[in-house]
């Protein structure tokens, strides 16, 4: 049961699982730790990637609205109304008819131009979806890892990071938890340390990735460092600056 930590915090369980574990978290604090954890990591991951839309995108929306033209409301068949047509329509209702329907046409040619722009943006958004989908693909495997393990460190300048590990798949992410703004162009980087080994790069954190980075090959790593380094990350291969440290999720 405890292996469904991950899923259920993406809620990716079946009915009968979800009610299981559901039970299962009110007797077991580990394991409603790990979830709600789970849970906050990918929220941040979910703000990491979050995109507001373009200004000018509601008002083209507000303009098909006024220039789509409205269903009638419907009657019921049978309808006394329906019998009480006269025989031969007037002909001011011809004449209105036949404005309505140029109208009704021009109002499509409007809304035709307006629905190509909206189906080329969302081609756009789709290209830059399925972008998104394969490089976040590696961070939803771990996530839903059944060993994932998450822990937090903070660091003496404030803010900190989210670490999740998984021994399993031997991957690990670091992400950016409110460290503050790198200071003239630098970047920070992680770093994965083995017992008195030199220390491992893990990635630097570029703001442009959403602040984190996935990193395979943990290997016995029992530590992780975050250290400050000129733009591009370390040239010699070994932290310049420590930021901080902490042990890594066991």
């Amino acid at each position: 049961m405890h292996t469904l930590a991950g899923a259920f915090a993406l809620d990716a369980v079946n009915d009968v699982e979800r009610a299981e574990f559901a039970r299962h978290l009110e007797q077991c604090d580990s394991c409603a730790q790990e979830v709600a954890e789970l849970r906050a990591t990918a929220a941040r991951l979910g703000a990491a990637m979050a995109e507001d839309p373009p200004p000018e995108f509601k008002d083209r929306v507000m303009a098909a609205m006024h220039a789509t033209r409205q269903l009638p409301p419907r009657t019921r068949p049978g309808a006394p109304e329906r019998h009480r047509r006269s025989a031969r329509a007037p002909r001011w209702a011809v004449l209105v008819s036949a404005a309505a329907a140029v109208a009704g046409l021009a109002a499509g040619g409007v809304f035709g131009g307006i629905a190509l722009n909206q189906q080329q943006e969302l081609q756009a958004a789709q290209s830059r979806l399925d972008q998104a989908k394969a490089q976040f693909a590696p961070v939803a495997a771990l996530l839903a890892a059944p060993d994932a393990k998450t822990a937090h460190g903070e660091a003496p300048t404030g803010g900190g990071v989210t670490v999740v590990l998984s021994r399993s798949l031997n991957r690990v992410m670091v992400m950016d938890a409110g460290l503050p703004s790198q200071p003239g162009g630098k970047v920070y980087q992680a770093w994965l340390i083995s017992g008195a080994t030199a220390p491992r790069s893990a990635g630097v954190l570029a703001a442009e990735e959403g602040g984190l980075v996935v990193a395979d090959g943990v290997g016995s790593a029992d530590k992780l460092a975050v250290s400050l380094e000129p733009a591009g990350g370390s040239a010699t291969g070994a932290p310049s600056e420590v930021l901080m440290s902490m042990p890594v999720p066991a």
